[in-house]
């Protein structure tokens, strides 16, 4: 065997071997690109699992204070101010028959 074949078969075994490698490299870069992508998958999944039911327990209680709120305006509120004002109506109208000038107002 010559050195020129003997070149020819290192550069031909050096190519072979090139090729295998890159195609080694490109799969183990896929592989951890798959793992990555699950691995992200899985802590978001771990970080929204707590939060979940939180934020649905925080949803149900601001509906509850709303209906609260709401039912109280409506069954004491609302009422008192109507009488408040027709009492203060009731005042100034009979002010206003009795010839009374209405009161001043303090600051």
């Amino acid at each position: 065997m010559s050195l020129e074949q003997l070149r020819d078969i290192v550069i031909v075994v050096y190519g072979v071997v090139g090729i295998l490698l890159i195609a080694v490299l490109i799969m183990v870069a896929i592989a951890l690109l798959l793992s990555v992508r699950a691995l992200t998958r899985v802590i978001k999944d771990l970080v929204n699992d707590p939060i979940r039911p939180i934020l649905g327990e925080v949803q149900a209680a601001a509906h509850d204070i709303r209906g609260t709120t709401e039912f109280i305006a409506d069954s004491a509120v609302h009422p008192l101010i109507r009488v408040m004002a027709a009492g203060k109506g009731i005042k100034h109208g009979l002010a206003v028959v009795a010839g009374l000038r209405p009161g001043r107002k303090r600051d």
